[in-house]
């Protein structure tokens, strides 16, 4: 059971009204208890009559700017912020407007872009995006734009962080968006059956290799032609392949980050 007046303590950091910071504390704290985002299973969680906290809970999120209130959990002396695309299932959501299908072509749901800074070994979310397949297709938009979408709503806040990345992001489209808006970026290089095309300042394509136990960089080379990149990868002990990332930092700053 979560400690109520802990849980109050923590929604004034989010929510300044005390009335507000109350409610905010019942309904995290079924939240918790549920361990679901789920409106009717947090409502569950509450006391009462579960349709009207339902409801409550409704009038709540329509009374306030939650996203808002997240972005105060942004660590402001945090060295970087990492960015991780997660697939939510919902395979029963089949009359939910923004439910498309997933990756495999099959499964219903949709991908929560979520935006989080380090704090004691942990990831603490502080803006998330979601974005479908159906949504993509009604609103004309790409995963590129969703993916902006999602930086642009801490772009303020970034300063001079770097955004950290896994291999969904090792596109050109969003690159060239990065390096237009001045974002810094470390983003692990996807090397799968279609590996990017590098090329060295005279133009020679480079072949990415390393061997077990030892550390390679390549500064300031030609992403597909277009973007100039750092490049650095590593084969660590016990590692079943080499990592590799590419960033406008200094390569070893970047690889030590990731």
């Amino acid at each position: 059971m979560v400690k109520y007046m802990r849980m109050v303590e923590f929604a004034q950091q989010l929510f300044e009204r005390a009335e507000v910071a109350n409610k905010a504390a019942r309904i995290l704290r079924a939240l918790l208890e549920a361990r679901s985002a789920r409106l009717t299973d947090i409502a569950q969680r509450m006391s009462g009559n579960p349709e009207a906290k339902y409801k409550e809970i409704q009038r709540f999120l329509g009374q306030v700017d939650a996203k808002a209130a997240l972005l105060r959990l942004f660590q402001a002396d945090a060295s970087f912020v990492i960015c991780d695309p997660t697939e939510m299932a919902r395979p029963q959501a089949r009359r939910t407007e923004y439910v498309g299908r997933l990756k495999d072509g099959k499964t219903r749901g949709y991908w929560l872009l979520v935006l989080a800074t380090p704090f004691r070994g942990r990831a603490i979310p502080c803006h998330f995006v979601t974005y479908s397949s159906k949504t993509i297709g009604q609103e004309a938009t790409s995963r590129n734009m969703n993916h902006c979408r999602g930086f642009e709503g801490i772009k303020d806040l970034l300063g001079e962080k770097p955004l950290v990345m896994d291999r969904e992001f090792s596109y050109l489209e969003l690159l060239l968006n990065l390096v237009a808006e001045r974002v810094h970026f470390i983003i692990r290089l996807n090397l799968g059956s279609h590996p990017p095309t590098l090329l060295s300042q005279t133009g020679r394509r480079i072949e990415l290799a390393v061997s077990p136990e030892q550390q390679v960089a390549y500064e300031k080379v030609m992403y597909k032609g277009q973007v100039q990149v750092n490049v650095v990868g590593c084969w660590q002990h016990g590692f079943g392949e080499p990592l590799w990332v590419m960033t406008d930092l200094a390569p070893e700053q970047a690889l030590e980050i990731y």
